[in-house]
């Protein structure tokens, strides 16, 4: 993948930005992951302290996706671990963006995918297969929606309607 470069999106897509066609994420997300920038098309998932569906998602093809799990912001326990974050390298996804925490950080952040989470936690999630796949969610100030383009690199994370040109 080219370098993209956010803060260039934002300086020259600013009709899209006035739009909403394209949007900023609110600055809440700590770097993780080799992948300091990545972008692909977006897969939502919404569960709450449960990871069995994150499993599931990070162990089909990725194709160059992101997942963007909304976990309702809890900081209880990890969604995200080691074991699944060499899951979403070794099947092709781009990044993974959690509204939660993960744990195993040095694993994660020994893998060649890019990860985005509120924070760590060494507690792990349950595990009842309670969630919802490819629907819209809310997260970090925006609605995000199964198929909409994600964009991020140190400076922040965009959400795009469309691709952009990069």
């Amino acid at each position: 993948m080219a370098a993209f470069a956010t803060a260039e999106a934002c300086d020259s897509n600013t009709a899209l930005l006035a739009s909403g066609e394209l949007r900023a994420l609110e600055p809440i997300f700590k770097i993780y992951g080799q992948r300091r920038s990545f972008s692909g098309p977006i897969v939502t998932l919404k569960v709450f302290e449960d990871n069995v569906l994150v499993r599931q998602l990070l162990e089909t093809r990725g194709e160059g996706r992101v997942l963007v799990i909304d976990g309702g912001g809890s900081k209880r326990c990890a969604l995200v671990g080691g074991n699944l974050a060499q899951s979403a390298q070794n099947m092709g996804w781009s990044g993974i963006v959690v509204n939660g925490c993960i744990r195993d950080v040095d694993e994660i952040n020994a893998c060649d995918v890019g990860v985005r989470a509120l924070g760590s936690n060494p507690l792990k999630s349950n595990k009842k297969a309670i969630g919802e796949k490819h629907i819209p969610i809310s997260i970090a100030g925006s609605l995000i929606r199964d198929g909409e383009w994600l964009y991020a690199d140190s400076d922040g994370i965009l959400i795009s309607k469309m691709e952009l040109s990069i």
